[in-house]
């Protein structure tokens, strides 16, 4: 075992509170700039709570009967398991133990609202969706797309430091290599039924609260303009400005809030800047009515193409995951008006973090800008993204490169691959030139080392995508069971709506999911975590949930928009939940030890999360 895990469940033990939510924290950083750092973002809500203290004697007797049911597995990968259910249990145990003890003495803040008395329905500032769902494009159907951009970065950084959200606590900076910035889309299928939004900021994630707040700013226009669902999602970029609160002076303000804020002598202090909120909110309801005043008839098309064997890495086994780059074109009926390309796929864009202390959209600016170079609108949303981050083995072609030059050229070689898709290898190259050759092919590529993105490439078909737009949004409770987790509701460092069950001692949180469908090519689940990629393709590490995966219930044409309308952290499968611990992958022999759903609601999340989308689905279908 590596000594990541020692390491982390030590800090655990010393500094349980100060570990942020969906922080990026206590990784073992390799000396070697380019190699590869693993994310452990850190949620810490489910953590803790329904850890069943006898889950050592049920583990061995679920392993007893496990080993009549693997005689044709080997005796190596057998122990390797067991070893790990072990680990597993001891760790899950060990921080279960510690945290209920110190949420045991920290004091309640009034950052805590009561459960008893409160209404889902009384909330305010939820959309959801559309009355009536069709199965066909009405009588002269045709989409509709807006497209706007603003930037989000305050009107004084620069000379005022913000702090990093992503990595390590309290890293102030002024200085940002690329800018931070909100891409919106609206659309509609003509069908009257209404218009769409989805909003996808540079930043690690954002909280539904807040997400309320933006719906807020534009209630009045929404409404003028049967405006029906909005969706605020976010890249997940790790060197963003701090948008969840736990980096920001965490001590200062864990402090400040359990003392003279638990005594209400002073207002609680959030790590949420105030001012950055307040711009995100401004800048996105800008976008919103921009995007709306742009919209344009056109067609959408789709095409798809499985780019995880090179330029995506899943961090823990069983390594089952979406590789595919979609891409949904549209285009203007008008020639002289700007088409736009939306593109999703599951990847952490985390890599421009390490190392340094200097804000960052990572990947992202950096595929628009080739985009853009062609001639097109960009926006990128986040898919079901687990524990999947970019290989750069690719990308890198052997040059000697900082981790931030790795983020820039995994950008525009995604960005040329969007572009490609359809094209053949000779079209491929031409584009290549004509956009600026940005990779550097007329320069590296008689290298032996370097690899032509579009060497040997085979295009992928299109298909247009039929104009009827389908979407329901449903806010439902979810417990937060991690009970680190239920310390930061606790002390309010954070933006989370947490509401407090004083008779069973239990914590909550408001969340929201979405389903949608675009024609019959697309069916997307909307989800406000990150999701392991068994949720979504099923196989190995689904074993014993108690829902197939989404594709088996929904259909192959299923995928999902991660880290949407909220920030819960991660979704894996309840029998597979670990807090702190290691995975044996039989594909490689080794352990994975980056296994981590500290950053998580907690051991039942999974299942909440699939049983509300069924519930769902179910309802308009």
């Amino acid at each position: 075992m590596k000594k990541v895990l020692l390491s982390v469940i030590s800090v655990i033990l010393c500094l349980s509170l100060m570990i942020p939510v969906g922080v990026t924290a206590f990784a073992e950083v390799p000396a070697d700039d380019t190699a590869i750092v693993e994310d452990t973002n850190m949620n810490f809500e489910d953590v803790f709570a329904n850890v069943d203290l006898s889950g050592l004697g049920d583990a061995a007797a679920d392993l007893g009967d496990k080993f009549e049911s693997l005689s044709s597995t080997s005796m190596k990968v057998i122990f390797m398991n067991f070893l790990a259910k072990i680990v597993n249990t001891l760790s899950n145990i060990l921080i279960t133990i510690v945290g209920k003890a110190l949420n045991l003495v920290i004091p309640a803040t009034p950052a805590l609202n009561p459960y008893e008395d409160f209404n889902l329905d009384e909330y305010g500032n939820f959309y959801e969706g559309m009355d009536e769902f069709i199965d066909a494009p009405v009588e002269g159907a045709q989409w509709h797309l807006g497209y706007a951009q603003e930037s989000i970065l305050p009107d004084d950084f620069g000379e005022v430091p913000y702090t990093m959200g992503g990595y390590g606590l309290m890293a102030e900076t002024t200085e940002t290599f690329d800018g931070l910035w909100v891409r919106t889309i609206v659309l509609n299928d003509g069908s009257g039924r209404g218009n769409v939004v989805f909003c996808v900021l540079d930043a690690i994630g954002i909280a539904n609260a807040d997400v309320r707040l933006i719906r807020e700013a534009v209630a009045d226009f929404a409404e003028a303009n049967n405006i029906v669902s909005i969706n605020v999602g976010v890249t997940h970029t790790h060197s963003g400005i701090d948008l969840q609160g736990v980096w920001d002076n965490t001590v200062g303000n864990v402090l400040s809030n359990i003392t003279l804020g638990s005594l209400g002598l002073t207002e609680l202090k959030s790590g949420v800047d105030r001012k950055f909120l307040q711009t995100i909110i401004d800048q996105t309801a800008k976008s919103i009515k921009d995007a709306y005043a742009d919209m344009e008839a056109g067609t959408l098309e789709l095409a798809k193409m499985d780019i995880g064997a090179d330029y995506l890495r899943d961090r823990t086994a069983p390594y089952n995951y979406d590789g595919n780059l979609y891409r949904l074109e549209f285009t203007p009926d008008d020639v002289t008006e700007t088409p736009t390309i939306i593109t999703t796929f599951g990847v952490h864009p985390e890599n421009s973090g390490y190392g340094h202390t200097v804000i960052s959209a990572d990947f992202i600016p950096y595929a628009e800008e080739v985009v853009n170079k062609a001639g097109y609108n960009f926006i990128f949303i986040q898919g079901a993204v687990g524990t999947i981050t970019y290989a750069r083995g690719e990308t890198n072609d052997g040059l000697d490169l900082s981790r931030y030059e790795e983020a820039v050229r995994y950008g525009y070689e995604i960005g040329y691959m969007l572009l490609g898709m359809t094209k053949t290898e000779e079209e491929c190259e031409a584009l290549n030139f004509a956009l600026g050759d940005y990779l550097g092919v007329a320069e590296y590529g008689d290298s032996e080392d370097y690899s032509i993105w579009y060497e040997d490439w085979v295009p992928v078909e299109e298909e247009e995508v039929a104009p009827f737009l389908n979407i329901k949004n449903k806010q439902y409770v979810i417990e937060v069971s991690n009970v680190l987790m239920d310390i930061i509701g606790k002390v309010g460092i954070t933006d989370y709506f947490f509401l407090y069950d004083s008779a069973t001692g239990k914590y909550y949180e408001v969340t929201e999911c979405a389903y949608m469908e675009l024609g019959d090519s697309l069916k997307v689940l909307i989800s406000p975590g990150e999701h392991y990629g068994e949720m979504l393709m099923g196989g190995d590490g689904l074993e014993d949930f108690e829902y197939d995966s989404y594709r088996e219930m929904f259909g192959e044409n299923v995928i999902v928009f991660d880290l949407m309308n909220d920030a819960i952290g991660y979704i894996e499968p309840d029998p597979e939940f670990v807090m702190a611990g290691m995975k044996y992958s039989e594909e490689n022999g080794e352990y994975d030890t980056d296994t981590w759903c500290l950053i998580s609601f907690g051991e039942h999340t999974a299942s909440k999360v699939a049983g509300e989308f069924v519930s769902l689905v179910d309802s308009v279908r």
